[in-house]
């Protein structure tokens, strides 16, 4: 066992006592959700699939040599190598009975025996491939190494090749092949795609700096939550797709992965927004760990604290300019003209940390402008396009634009003519805690000045009631 990711797991476990994990499991609604239900078909089938691959590796017998055939494959094999050897001993009975080698009929049967021994080596090959292969897929199953990043089709191909159910054969070339069931054909095992492993080293390296943020004993904030939030990124996204998919799926942190329960994330077309959810949980992850390492080491001060722990009340008392951003942010619901307000809040967003170079954020009027052109809209067709456009991507007045597939663009849940929904978008999207937000959040009254406001308006009143 790596004792790494167990110490690892630990110390996240002890980081869950804050908040993490609770908010991971809180946004989980299967009962009523289309994707949830989406979801729990799938993972009904990949346990189908599992039962049947777990089912055939009990029924081995301990002795059996897994690197043989079985008979239906040996018969397939010695078939192909029989037909093929009489093929050669034709060839080779009429080559020995032509004297020119410059002959044409001698150079077509050198070629044909040459492609029999050709045919021999690569058949030998893919049998040696195909049994190492399933030696290791048997076990890599068997000790729960496969990922559940998988998708259903590559883990039920791999399951039919890997326990004698797909049919067996062999194709012109000595080209080993396996009945595909979803395509109806037979399809050469050099194409067949692998299920890819559980990144245990990207997991490893992310518990590893879970761990020094950790015991740094200071909270996440500012420039070192940004040089934190670059070095996770570059560790989600080099391992490519592959290590995206382990780390959104897989339980390395929480039982049944990050539960990202929308389906069009682990869309190709998507990665840049799969990767930003994956990065934004991790990243939550490890901004509680550390504000948890800060509470371990730091205990709660005394009068004038308010409650708070050391920790906490430092992250509040250091983070005034992230305040007065979010409060600048919040004017900007002031502006009169709603189109021009929804693309300076859109553009004033994409200038900060909160928006993603890939994924950045854009009015509804610029992604209108954009859908009538590739929808090919007349001029005279405006208020046809634009019902189009409502029933398909909804009200809001800021989305989350996705350049690669603007199909699967996204509307943002901001209120753009209400300066408290913008000031609590942009808290809610910073590098704070979830505590100092919350903090922040409930002084809007205070920090806006509409506490005093209100008290002057009931002056106002009180003295208008005075006069009558």
């Amino acid at each position: 066992m790596d004792q790494g990711l167990v110490k690892g797991a630990a110390l996240l476990g002890a980081s869950n006592q804050s908040n993490w994990g609770q908010a991971f499991q809180e946004g989980l609604n299967a009962s009523t959700s289309a994707a949830a239900i989406s979801i729990a078909k799938q993972k009904a089938e990949k346990q189908r699939i599992n039962t049947k691959v777990g089912g055939y590796i009990d029924n081995l017998n301990s002795e059996v040599d897994l690197t043989k055939l079985t008979a239906e494959q040996t018969k397939a094999v010695t078939n192909f190598l029989v037909e093929n050897k009489n093929e050669y001993a034709r060839a080779a009975s009429e080559i020995a009975r032509i004297d020119d080698p410059t002959d044409p009929r001698y150079m077509e049967l050198r070629n044909t025996m040459n492609g029999v021994q050709t045919s021999f080596s690569n058949l030998a090959n893919q049998i040696n491939a195909f049994k190492e292969d399933k030696i290791s897929y048997l076990k890599d199953f068997d000790d729960r190494r496969i990922s559940d990043g998988n998708n259903i089709q590559s883990l039920s191909e791999a399951a039919g090749v890997f326990t004698d159910e797909a049919s067996f054969g062999i194709g012109k070339g000595g080209n080993l092949n396996f009945w595909n069931e979803g395509k109806g054909e037979y399809e050469n095992y050099t194409n067949i795609k692998k299920p890819f492993l559980k990144d245990f080293k990207a997991a490893n390296n992310i518990l590893s700096l879970n761990e020094k943020v950790y015991s740094a004993g200071s909270s996440l904030s500012g420039a070192r939550q940004n040089m934190i939030r670059n070095k996770l990124k570059n560790m989600i996204s080099s391992g490519g797709r592959d290590t995206l998919l382990s780390l959104a799926s897989d339980d390395f942190l929480i039982e049944g992965g990050l539960n990202l329960q929308d389906p069009s994330l682990f869309d190709p077309a998507n990665q840049d927004l799969l990767q930003d959810a994956v990065l934004n949980s991790y990243m939550d992850a490890l901004i509680d760990t550390a504000a948890q390492g800060a509470r371990d080491k730091k205990p709660a001060r005394g009068r004038g604290s308010g409650g708070f722990s050391g920790a906490l009340q430092d992250e509040i008392n250091l983070s005034g300019p992230v305040v007065e951003e979010a409060m600048k942010f919040a004017n900007l619901g002031g502006l009169a003209d709603e189109g021009d307000k929804a693309t300076a809040i859109a553009r004033y967003i994409n200038s900060t940390n909160l928006s993603s170079k890939s994924m950045p954020y854009i009015s509804r009027a610029e992604f209108f402008e954009d859908y009538m052109d590739v929808m090919d809209f007349d001029d005279d067709e405006v208020a046809e396009a634009e019902k189009e456009f409502a029933k398909e991507y909804g009200n809001s007045q800021i989305f989350k634009y996705n350049g690669q597939n603007p199909g699967q663009s996204r509307g943002i849940n901001v209120n753009i003519n209400d300066p408290q929904s913008l000031y609590k978008f942009y808290l809610q999207n910073s590098n704070l805690g979830s505590k100092a937000t919350n903090y922040h959040l409930g002084n809007w009254d205070r920090y806006s000045g509409s506490t005093d406001k209100k008290q002057e308006t009931k002056k106002e009143e009180s003295s208008t009631g005075n006069f009558g």
